[in-house]
């Protein structure tokens, strides 16, 4: 069995283990939505769109149940540690001709590779694209992901499911922000090829099949595009999105009931549809309410269900003793892992686009904390042994996680009281909430 197509063991539980420490640290939450669930085993292509460059592959081996083999651009091969990365995960790289030395490249290895790991039932990973977006919009979409479908499904990978998944960032290249990730509807390969009108049941189907080839790749645009975003800009994409779970939540006959992600990327879609001063609108009031909801650790959904202000205000009293226990935690990580937060805050500073901030991030993150880890890990073998080994392994994740916690919630609590002292609002934090809450939703249904 190759590479991609490889059951769990050791290396891909440890890569598990790396990608969710990468991704709990980079990103603040990551809400996975399934159409469907995933195949749980049998040949498996994922498509999705590329806003994000190796992110965007971090955070799908982060949520896949299965781990995928990366398909990717050669080009990514050349800086040494992120070619050995991509090497050791078992990802295959793509030959361009516009990439440097990339002309008068093969890529008869990569479909090979590719057609062998879905005939023994594995699951493979490409972004249909070809190019990182800057935009939150789709470019158009390759032949490749249909000529490798077609391919190994001419070559015996029988019952081939394709999964499109959309991913959606608040912003991709600000530390601690969030992601959604939209699994849509599967295609059955057998029965779409079957569906092909245009193709002769005598002729064999395959990736030279130039008709079967353009009709799946328009298949599998349309699948993406209806979840992937399609927004002016990153923070647009978010907020509207929130201003459309926001309003469907109050029209909810049972508040306990989440909100349906299709209905809720339909209403967000149109409102990206609006004149620019009223999608304006809107977003400034999802901002100015998010920001009020998390500095009280609570979540639109317990104002929904009309949560007391006594409850309220017992959450925020268990956040605040949360906050004093992890104070000296916090305090500790921030000592020992200031150099790797300040490298990974510069990456996002830095003056480049923000795919490639994206691309670099996860990288840089890797390196500053491994080589910090590590040498407070090896100080701690040489002071005090094999405890001191033990108990640095432990511990380095604790205080880290202690301190972005107690780092984002004063940021968020001195953000509130800053807007409340300059607007002069009265009332308990259920009322200015409630306020904000109608505010969005007025600009929502506004005609």
């Amino acid at each position: 069995m190759t590479e991609a197509a490889a059951p769990g063991g050791a290396k891909d539980r440890f890569i598990a283990r790396l990608v969710s420490f990468l991704t709990r640290t980079l990103y603040r939450e990551i809400d996975v939505h399934w159409v469907e669930p995933p195949p749980e085993s049998g040949p498996q292509l994922t498509v999705a769109n590329h806003f994000g460059g190796v992110a965007d592959a971090i955070v799908l081996l982060a949520v896949s149940p299965r781990r995928p083999g990366v398909i990717a651009r050669s080009v990514i091969w050349k800086p040494p540690l992120v070619g050995r990365l991509l090497d050791w995960i078992g990802a295959i790289p793509v030959h361009k001709a516009d990439d440097a030395g990339g002309a008068g490249s093969s890529n008869d290895q990569m479909f090979r590779s590719c057609y062998d790991a879905l005939s023994d039932g594995g699951h493979l990973l490409i972004f249909p694209e070809g190019v990182t977006r800057n935009e939150p919009s789709m470019a158009p979409v390759k032949t490749g992901a249909a000529r490798i479908a077609l391919g190994a499904r001419a070559t015996g990978a029988e019952g081939l499911t394709i999964v499109p998944i959309g991913i959606h960032y608040e912003d991709k290249a600000l530390l601690r922000s969030r992601i959604v990730v939209n699994g849509g509807r599967p295609i059955d390969l057998d029965r779409t090829v079957d569906a092909m009108s245009a193709v002769e049941a005598s002729a064999p189907v395959s990736a030279d099949d130039r008709e079967a080839v353009r009709v799946l790749t328009g298949e599998i645009a349309e699948r993406l595009r209806t979840v992937a975003p399609d927004y002016a800009d990153w923070d647009e994409a978010h907020a509207l999105s929130s201003a459309a779970e926001v309003t469907l939540r109050a029209q909810l006959d049972d508040p306990s009931q989440p909100v349906p992600v299709g209905l809720r990327d339909r209403l967000a879609n149109a409102l990206a549809d609006r004149p620019p001063e009223r999608r304006a609108a809107i977003v400034d009031a999802v901002h100015a309410y998010e920001r009020d909801l998390e500095a009280l650790g609570v979540t639109d959904a317990d104002l929904h269900q009309r949560a007391s202000a006594r409850r309220l205000s017992t959450r925020l009293a268990v956040q605040l003793v949360a906050g004093v226990l992890l104070l000296p935690f916090a305090v500790v990580g921030a000592v020992v892992n200031a150099l790797p937060l300040l490298v990974v805050w510069l990456v996002g500073r830095r003056r480049m686009s923000a795919s490639m901030a994206a691309t670099v991030k996860p990288v840089a993150a890797i390196v500053a904390f491994g080589a910090t880890w590590a040498v407070v890990a090896w100080g701690a073998l040489r002071e005090w042994g094999a405890p001191g080994l033990a108990a640095s392994i432990v511990l380095l994740p604790v205080y880290l996680t202690a301190t972005l916690i107690v780092g984002e919630r004063l940021v968020l609590a001195w953000r509130a009281l800053r807007r409340h002292l300059r607007t002069r609002r009265g009332g308990p934090p259920t009322a200015v909430l409630a306020e904000e809450r109608r505010a969005v939703i007025e600009r929502v249904v506004a005609r």
